[in-house]
């Protein structure tokens, strides 16, 4: 397996991979996520995510071919009346190939992540992961992440559906 950064080459495959994942949050909430979103959009945003300069994307091969991806965004914050000014590595997901799953990938991917945010300057690494999503959480617990905060909501009723 190789480690290299993302190119936008890359994007049909990667959004590929995320294919599954994003149905999968679909499935939980189908009035917060799109199914089944066309390729091309998917690659767009993708393209569009890669070339910030904030940026880092970066893919695991095998034989050639992207098995999984890891994205981020490096955030620097000045202080304001309630937060310090605070420099963070953003983690906007890990997706690894079914096949390719409980291999150690999800963590040499978090490894490199961490050596470019201490390179940047970064004192955190922070994501976010859904409710539903247990096996997420559990492993981002695995890899060392901690609980920082939790988000609520109340559903309400739909407008004129009184």
């Amino acid at each position: 397996m190789n480690l290299r950064q993302a190119t936008t080459a890359d994007v049909p495959t990667l959004a590929e991979l995320n294919h599954r994942l994003q149905n999968r949050h679909a499935d939980a909430f189908p009035d917060r996520f799109r199914r089944d979103v066309p390729r091309g959009e998917i690659a767009e945003a993708f393209r569009n995510m890669m070339q910030a300069p904030e940026a880092f994307w970066i893919v695991a091969e095998k034989d050639g071919r992207p098995i999984a991806f890891l994205s981020a965004e490096f955030r620097k914050r000045d202080a304001n009346w309630v937060m310090a000014a605070h420099h963070i590595c953003y983690l906007g997901g890990i997706v690894v190939a079914p096949e390719f799953q409980r291999k150690g990938i999800a963590r040499k991917l978090l490894d490199e992540l961490k050596q470019e945010a201490a390179t940047r300057g970064a004192t955190t690494i922070e994501l976010d992961v859904w409710a539903f999503n247990d096996e997420a959480k559990q492993a981002f617990a695995s890899l060392g992440f901690q609980g920082m905060m939790e988000r609520m909501t109340l559903g309400l009723a739909k407008a004129g559906g009184r």
